[in-house]
């Protein structure tokens, strides 16, 4: 007969609250990166009288939060730039 896969453990990667924890961290991360751009952009719009700074600032954090997103995956992945 063959092993039985229920009763070993998942290998360390396997983790689910390691898992849980990064899935956490990068909504975190996204977030405060989104309304970062969003104050800074608002201020900008306040001392400069324009109405398309926080438009601007949005965006500025949304590229920001995709770049930390995939810096932070790549590093708990393991893999590099090729």
């Amino acid at each position: 007969m063959t092993d039985s896969p229920h009763g070993s453990k998942p290998p360390q990667d396997e983790n689910p609250w390691k898992t849980a924890g990064l899935v956490m961290g990068l909504g975190v991360e996204f977030a405060v990166c989104v309304v970062l751009g969003w104050w800074l952009g608002t201020l900008y719009d306040d001392r400069n009288g324009t109405d398309y700074g926080y438009l601007t600032g949005v965006i500025a954090g949304l590229v920001a939060g995709i770049g930390t997103a995939v810096t932070t995956i790549r590093k708990f992945s393991g893999k590099r730039r090729p």
